[in-house]
């Protein structure tokens, strides 16, 4: 079962190097990584080149469309996505791989610790992107974290991929649609370390209040406006 890690990535330089190392030393042997690069200014180009199978250059200001175009990139029967700022546990892609060992399987997401991490950090994380995760899973409400998510690419271009009005919450969008074409799993043991960053910038109470809004925006049929790529300073 081959699984290609796909990585968008704008002005990284200063995290992507250690993220695909990371990817590089999985205990599953028959992956390939693909890093699709927003038009970078540094050097996250050169950086991923030295590691990853394909660097692609893709025009775009959010990460849904980053991630289609890396599907669009790869003949894998798995399609896995994380993040330049993260770093994948060694038995990664083992876990995703025993979890679609289910043909039944159509998506899998595991939990985020934080990178670097303060104890606030590893307290908030805990509560949003581990407990939140696994709770909303029991009532079907999955939301599949880009940071640590994988799914059945046939299954994947069947639903159309990632919404790319959407320039967040992209990844709890497509985790609802894909409930249609099978099963969904929420693996407490799918473990990805990612950075704290976002918060450190903004502060936990402001991100909780910009993600409560685009979430009532989601729902209620309006648009997602808030940007994703320029909410971080690269």
């Amino acid at each position: 079962m081959r699984i290609a890690v796909i990585i968008p990535a704008y002005n990284e330089e200063a995290y992507i190097g250690r993220c695909l190392e990371s990817l590089r030393k999985q205990t599953y042997p028959d992956y390939e990584l693909i890093v699709v690069n927003a038009q970078s200014t540094d050097k996250t180009a050169e950086i991923s080149a030295k590691h990853a199978n394909k660097v692609i250059t893709a025009k775009t200001g959010s990460p849904g469309p980053a991630r289609n175009l890396g599907v669009k990139n790869t003949q894998a029967e798995i399609v896995a996505f994380t993040d330049a700022d993260t770093i994948v546990a060694e038995n990664w892609l083992e876990r995703i791989a025993k979890n679609f060992e289910d043909p039944k399987v159509v998506g899998a997401g595991g939990v985020l610790r934080p990178l670097d991490a303060r104890a606030l950090d590893k307290i908030m994380f805990k509560i949003n992107s581990d407990w939140w995760y696994r709770l909303s899973g029991l009532f079907r409400f999955y939301q599949l974290g880009t940071p640590n998510c994988a799914y059945r690419r046939t299954a994947f271009q069947e639903t159309g991929g990632f919404d790319e009005s959407l320039s967040m919450l992209e990844d709890t969008e497509l985790s609802l649609r894909m409930r249609k074409y099978g099963k969904i799993i929420i693996d407490k043991n799918m473990v990805v370390y990612n950075s704290a960053r976002r918060f450190r910038q903004e502060g936990y109470i402001k991100v909780f209040f910009r993600y409560a809004k685009e979430y009532i925006n989601l729902f209620s049929g309006k648009h997602v406006k808030s940007k994703h790529f320029d909410t971080i300073q690269h």
